[in-house]
């Protein structure tokens, strides 16, 4: 009976032994199908992350080519707009010059260098309404180079052209002050402007010049002086007298007659007669 039962105890122990065995062997398949399974999805989402990082890569690689092709397209657009930058510098260079050329042209006389007609007459219209403004005097003398014709007549018009510029830049060395302006006014004529200066002053400046002319003593040998001389008149307008600029350039006109009157070679004043004053004169 006892074997019996030490037999039957054996053999519960040994299918204990081999339950637990089996139970191991089943829980190391599990684990290994649990590890394979792992494995798996590990290899699949490996798989996917280097199936994406070539997708990047191949994105990155078209963005860096599309980069340098629009680096490359800036690059040439600047190019050609630094190119456009300086033919508009170069042209507007050249408006500007030509713009002072053609200002020159409107403003200059070609012959002397000094103002012309055209500019005169603005500039003096300018002056006289600075001077009625500020209450000031202006002055203008009108002088013409004597027996200019028969110089020509005489030297040649090349010849006269020289003592044209001569007598131009002695003007401009003898009227020097801010405002003063020097303009040729037609022919052997010239004028210049005087603002603030009344009519002592102004014929001081007139003899100056007409003294630096004798000084100069341009030959001209068929004349009583043997020398170019200019004749000069000075007319002044004083506020608050209400003149215009024809009134004031008849009064250098009439200063200029006389002057030649008196035998050439001088300097002559006159007053400003406004033209409705003319016309009372002429009329009693």
């Amino acid at each position: 009976m006892e074997s019996a039962v030490n037999s039957l105890v054996d053999s519960s122990v040994a299918v204990s032994g081999w339950i637990a065995i089996a139970a191991l062997a089943l829980v190391v398949a599990v684990g290994i199908l649990h590890l394979w399974r792992t494995h798996a999805r590990i290899a699949q989402r490996t798989q996917a992350l280097e199936v994406e990082l070539d997708e990047r890569r191949r994105i990155e690689a078209q963005l860096e080519a599309i980069h340098a092709q629009l680096e490359e397209r800036v690059s040439e657009r600047t190019r050609s707009l630094e190119a456009r930058n300086r033919e508009l510098t170069q042209l507007r260079l050249t408006l500007e010059t030509a713009n002072q050329r053609l200002r020159r042209l409107v403003t200059v006389d070609a012959l002397t260098g000094v103002a012309n007609r055209r500019h005169f007459d603005r500039e003096l219209e300018r002056e006289l309404r600075r001077a009625r403004r500020d209450g000031v005097p202006l002055s203008l003398v009108f002088l013409d180079l004597d027996e200019f014709k028969k110089f020509n007549d005489t030297y040649g018009h090349a010849r006269g052209d020289d003592v044209l510029r001569s007598v131009a830049r002695t003007l401009n060395e003898t009227f020097r002050r801010a405002g003063d302006f020097v303009a040729r006014y037609g022919g052997e004529e010239f004028a210049i402007v005087l603002p603030g200066l009344d009519a002592r002053r102004a014929a001081l400046y007139a003899e100056r010049l007409r003294r630096r002319i004798w000084r100069e003593a341009i030959p001209f040998d068929v004349t009583t002086h043997g020398r170019v001389t200019i004749s000069a008149g000075v007319s002044t307008v004083v506020p608050p007298m209400m003149a215009t600029a024809d009134d004031l350039l008849r009064g250098a006109d009439r200063a200029l007659y006389r002057s030649k009157c008196l035998g050439r070679n001088r300097i002559a004043s006159a007053p400003v007669e406004p033209a409705i004053l003319e016309a009372s004169k002429a009329a009693s």
